[in-house]
């Protein structure tokens, strides 16, 4: 079975994260997600995460540390996804590679639906930033 390895930022200003809906004719179209890709042989998780969010969102972001990893099971592929806590640097938002995008609370990300993989990302996300206050 081939496993396909993925980086994913978790984009974060303050209590807000940025989340972008993906395109309804992707795999889980029209679903919520951290922006993120598939990780090119030439590159690291960190490279990966920096130039993903560019191409989709158009946005400059800074890589602070690991946050999670997860290797979810398909029919025919693992999809190895590697989360990484990243700070917002500058750029304004927009769907080049995606539906649409937005900033959302941290305490409302349960509002929007994700693949299950990020399920337990969520619950961690809301367990450790949603004490900051607003």
């Amino acid at each position: 079975m081939i496993t396909i390895p993925c980086g994913v930022a978790i984009i974060r200003q303050n209590r807000s994260f940025l989340i972008s809906q993906r395109n309804e004719n992707d795999s889980f179209g029209s679903l919520w997600e951290f922006p993120g890709g598939k990780k090119n042989p030439e590159e690291t998780f960190e490279e990966c995460v920096v130039r993903e969010t560019k191409e989709e969102l158009g946005v400059d972001i800074r890589v602070d540390k690991k946050f999670a990893e997860i290797r979810k099971e398909y029919k025919e592929r693992i999809i190895w996804l590697n989360f990484y806590l990243c700070s917002y640097v500058g750029g304004e938002p927009q769907p080049l590679d995606c539906q649409d995008v937005c900033w959302v609370d941290v305490t409302e990300l349960k509002n929007f639906n994700f693949p299950p993989a990020n399920e337990r990302i969520i619950d961690d996300l809301i367990r450790e930033y949603a004490v900051l206050a607003r």
